[in-house]
């Protein structure tokens, strides 16, 4: 078996710009905003004072989780089923078992992270599992 390097750094690249732009209107519509402003007050959360460097540490955050399973979806490729739509359900499934529900649960078991914080972060790392394995099925 052999892995397209170029390509599969494309689709990492790709994936990244890709979660980065859904994400942010995931993040960033009036309903999520306002949910996040009202919780500003928790200790839980972090206080960013330059709002440019917390948009490039969360970008290259993505960056390099997108580069990571893109790896790893070239190497599991071959055992995945036929065809683009199956191979998104069946990573996205993947990546939401090892990266999204154990993250979820230890935060809720763990620290003091609002609950409607954590049920928004649970559902849209969902919705990126799929958009991610999207563009790696698609790419790769």
């Amino acid at each position: 078996m052999t892995i397209n390097i170029l390509q599969t750094i494309l689709a990492g690249l790709v994936a990244s710009i890709v979660w980065f732009i859904v994400g942010g209107a995931l993040y960033m519509n009036p309903l999520v905003a306002k949910i996040y402003k009202g919780a500003e007050s928790s200790p839980a959360l972090k206080k960013w004072p330059s709002v440019p460097k917390y948009i490039g540490l969360q970008y290259v955050g993505i960056l390099a989780q997108c580069l990571l399973w893109a790896f790893v979806f070239a190497l599991v490729k071959p055992v995945l089923p036929d065809g683009v739509l199956m191979k998104c359900l069946i990573f996205g499934f993947i990546l939401i078992a090892v990266k999204i529900f154990p993250r979820f649960f230890d935060m809720w078991i763990q620290s003091t992270y609002p609950n409607k914080l954590l049920a928004i972060e649970f559902v849209n790392g969902i919705i990126g599992s799929f958009v991610i394995s999207a563009v790696f099925a698609y790419v790769i």
